[in-house]
């Protein structure tokens, strides 16, 4: 049987992990730039709060990190490994700015065929892309099909932490479930989260539902963290343009 120290250490660091691999931090910005050419790009930057780090590091005394990477940096390197695995995907490129803060980019030709290549599968529902249109939809009825594209949502340390446990849980019992967990600085550290995705088109745009448009071209969605870990409701959004 392991110890209660470990196994509190596991739990929390595997929250902290899930957030990290969820959301690619905890303050994300996900911007995607269609072109009139096959190939498009997307860059990506996000920083994982100090409160986050020292969890992490706190963690990584019981489990120490494979070679000389820590854990943080294994888990970039892994999602870079996964993405240059597409056949879709070129130019892929992970840069650390600091201990706190990530940036990556890549090109790809076919956005959901990269979905279905990190594991969602050739039926995936979550993200579709037609002829000048964008759309996403997460809900609890395909929630399943983004577990495999973010595999540490299996992990059994994880899941109790997130949607599939805790349906019908109020954000206010949740919160107070983390303070328990993690200490009095973790439900401010999940409030100040959010994931926010820019899509920038080639043309004018024409249409959108949630987020907003910033300008002709360029479009917005943001969402706080709690949303997913939640998913009350289903986390959607759609573009399109000329």
């Amino acid at each position: 049987m392991k110890p209660v120290k470990y196994v509190n250490h596991a739990i929390r660091a595997a929250l902290l992990l899930a957030v990290l691999f969820v959301a690619s931090g905890c303050t994300v910005t996900e911007a995607l730039t269609f072109t009139n050419t096959p190939s498009h790009a997307s860059a990506f930057d996000f920083t994982v709060e100090d409160f986050f780090i020292a969890v992490l590091q706190d963690f990584s005394e019981f489990v120490p990190p494979e070679g000389d990477q820590s854990l943080m940096d294994k888990a970039i390197a892994d999602f870079e490994r996964a993405l240059d695995y597409s056949p879709t995907t070129d130019n892929v490129r992970m840069t650390k700015l600091n201990d706190n803060a990530y940036q990556g980019t890549f090109t790809f030709r076919n956005l959901q065929q990269l979905f279905s290549d990190l594991g969602a599968g050739s039926n995936q529902s979550l993200l579709k892309m037609e002829k000048n249109s964008m759309s996403f939809f997460l809900s609890m009825d395909n929630y399943d099909q983004l577990v495999p594209v973010i595999p540490f949502l299996a992990d059994e340390n994880f899941e109790a932490f997130g949607p599939v446990y805790n349906q019908g849980l109020s954000e206010a019992d949740y919160l107070e479930m983390i303070s328990f967990m993690l200490g009095e600085e973790g439900p401010p550290a999940i409030e100040q989260s959010f994931i926010t995705m820019r899509v920038e088109t080639p043309t004018p745009i024409t249409g959108y539902t949630n987020g907003r448009k910033i300008s002709n071209t360029l479009y917005e969605f943001s969402f706080p963290l709690i949303d997913f870990l939640l998913l009350e409701s289903p986390i959607t959004f759609s573009v399109s343009w000329k």
